[in-house]
C-alpha cells in the first residue's frame, strides 16, 4: 500500500509540479530528567526530529504527504518514523458536495485542551505529553458530503495501526519493554488487518459547532497489559502465566474491539468559549487477560470533559491572555475501576496562555492538572516559545509529575512520579 501511494505521489508531482507546495522542519530537542539514581534508565535525551509536508491542490483534487522521523543519540528506543497524513482525495461532483479520500490520515475530533474522550481514532506515540499524545496516521477510506448545515462522513479503517510505546530505559515508560500490541476481536487475536468503520456528522451553529460520531473499531486508549496464556495453579491457589519471565519483563498490551458513540460542542459567548466532549464505549469482552492486578476484562464506560476558555477583555502588557478551566472524568464505573482505566479518571485543569503579540510571536503557557479523586496527584507544565527569525524558533519549559505510589501496583499518574524534566527545542523551518 505504501509503495503504491509513493508511486502515485511521484506521478502527480511530475505531472502537476507547479501546483504542489512544500514545507518542513528540522528540530534539535533536548530534555533532562531529575536523577532517579537508577543506572538502567536514561535521564538525558538528545534527538533530531524532522517533519516533511507536501500538498497538491486543484479544483477537484487534494493530495497530502506529511510524515516525521526522529533519532535519539541517547535512547535508541525513541528512534521512530511514521506517516501522519498521506492521502489522496477527489471531489466526486462539480459542485464539490461529495469527497472521496484514501490513505493515511490524522483525525482531530476534540474540543478540549487536555481531556479528549471523543478523539480516539488514531493510535498514539506514548513517549510524548499526556495531554496531547503524538498521533500516528490511520489508513482510511472516507466518503464525505458537505451541506449548508455541516457535513456527514463515512469511514472504513482496514488496518489496526499499532501504538508506539517507550522502551524500558525511558523515564516516561513502564520500566519494561512491552511486547508487540495485539488486537482482540471477540475470542480471537487478530493481526494488524482488522475491519473497522464509523460515521461522523458535524453541524455549524451561529457561534459554534457541534459533532456526533458512531464508530466500531479496535480501542486505542485503554489496553489490558499482561498475557492471555495462563492457567490456575492449585498449589498457589491463583492464576499464573505460562511464561513467567515474559509476563514480568515483556508483557503484551491487548486492545479490544469496541463500539463508541459520542460528540463534541464548542460555543462562543463573547469572550467566553464553552467546550464539551463526551463518549460511551461498549467492548467485546469475550477474552480475559491476566494482568499484574489479576484477571481482567475491558469495562464498558463513559468519559466526559467540559471546559471554559476566557479571553481577558483588557490587554496585560502588550498581548492577549486566555484563562482555561477544564474538568474530565470516567463515569459508569467504581472508583477502583476508574483508577485502572486511565490517568485522567477524575481531574481538573487550570491554565493560562499569554501571547505577547510581538514581532517574534512570543507565547507563554502555564497549566496544572489536579486529580480530585486520588490524593496528591498533580502534573505541572510551563513552556515558553519565541521565533528567532522567519525560519528559526526556540521553545523551552519544564514538567513536574507529583504522584506518590499508594499501593503495590502504580495507578494513574503514579507510574510517572518523579519524572520531572526540563526541555529545550530549536526548530528550523523551510
Amino acid at each position: 500500500m505504501i509503495k503504491f501511494l509513493v508511486f502515485l505521489t511521484l506521478i502527480q508531482s511530475a505531472t502537476f509540479a507547479s501546483e504542489w507546495s512544500h514545507k518542513g522542519e528540522v528540530s534539535l530537542q533536548w530534555r533532562r530528567f531529575d536523577d532517579d539514581k537508577d543506572i538502567s534508565t536514561e535521564d538525558t535525551g538528545a534527538l533530531v526530529f524532522t517533519r516533511l509536508e507536501t500538498v497538491y491542490e486543484s479544483e477537484q483534487y487534494r493530495h497530502v504527504f506529511r510524515g516525521f522521523a526522529r533519532v535519539d543519540q541517547k535512547d535508541s528506543d525513541r528512534d521512530f518514523m511514521a506517516l501522519e497524513d498521506f492521502y489522496f482525495s477527489r471531489y466526486l461532483d462539480s459542485e464539490q458536495k461529495w469527497l472521496a479520500l484514501a490513505g493515511y490520515k490524522i483525525f482531530n475530533w476534540t474540543a478540549t485542551e487536555a481531556f479528549h474522550p471523543a478523539d480516539v481514532v488514531n493510535s498514539r506515540n506514548f513517549d510524548s505529553d499526556l495531554e496531547y499524545f503524538e498521533k500516528l496516521g490511520e489508513l482510511t477510506l472516507e466518503v464525505s458530503g458537505f451541506f449548508n448545515w455541516g457535513s456527514l462522513s463515512f469511514f472504513l479503517w482496514p488496518r489496526f495501526q499499532k501504538p508506539q510505546f517507550p522502551g524500558n530505559r525511558s523515564r516516561l515508560g513502564f520500566g519494561v519493554d512491552l511486547a508487540t500490541p495485539q488486537a482482540v476481536n471477540g475470542n480471537d487475536i487478530d493481526d494488524e488487518w482488522v475491519p473497522q468503520g464509523g460515521a461522523r456528522m458535524t453541524m455549524m451553529l451561529d457561534d459554534g459547532d457541534l459533532s456526533f460520531h458512531l464508530i466500531h473499531h479496535i480501542d486505542r486508549n485503554t489496553p489490558l497489559v499482561g498475557t492471555n496464556d495462563y492457567t490456575f495453579n492449585v498449589l498457589a491457589n491463583r492464576f499464573v502465566p505460562a511464561d513467567v519471565n515474559a509476563f514480568r519483563i515483556n508483557p503484551t498490551p491487548y486492545y479490544f474491539k469496541k463500539t463508541q458513540a459520542g460528540g463534541t460542542l464548542q460555543y462562543a459567548f463573547s469572550n467566553l468559549l464553552v467546550k464539551f466532549e463526551g463518549a460511551y464505549r461498549w467492548f467485546q469482552n469475550d477474552m480475559t487477560i491476566l494482568t499484574a492486578s489479576g484477571e481482567r476484562r475491558p469495562l464498558d464506560h463513559g468519559e466526559v470533559a467540559m471546559g471554559f476558555e476566557y479571553t481577558l477583555p483588557i490587554n496585560i502588557g502588550a498581548g492577549d491572555t486566555s484563562l482555561f478551566f477544564e474538568g474530565g472524568g470516567i463515569v459508569g464505573t467504581t472508583k477502583e475501576e476508574r483508577a485502572q482505566l486511565g490517568i485522567f479518571q477524575r481531574d481538573v485543569l487550570l491554565g493560562l496562555r499569554h501571547t505577547f503579540n510581538d514581532i517574534m510571536g512570543s507565547e507563554l503557557f502555564i497549566s496544572v492538572i489536579h486529580d480530585i479523586e486520588r490524593d496528591d496527584e498533580r502534573l505541572y507544565n510551563f513552556s515558553y516559545s519565541r521565533r528567532l527569525s522567519d525560519f528559526w524558533k526556540v521553545s523551552a519549559g519544564f514538567r513536574i509529575y507529583d504522584a506518590d505510589q499508594k499501593g503495590s501496583v502504580p495507578l494513574g499518574l503514579e507510574s510517572l512520579d518523579g519524572a520531572h524534566h526540563v526541555l529545550i527545542n530549536l526548530n528550523r523551518y523551510f
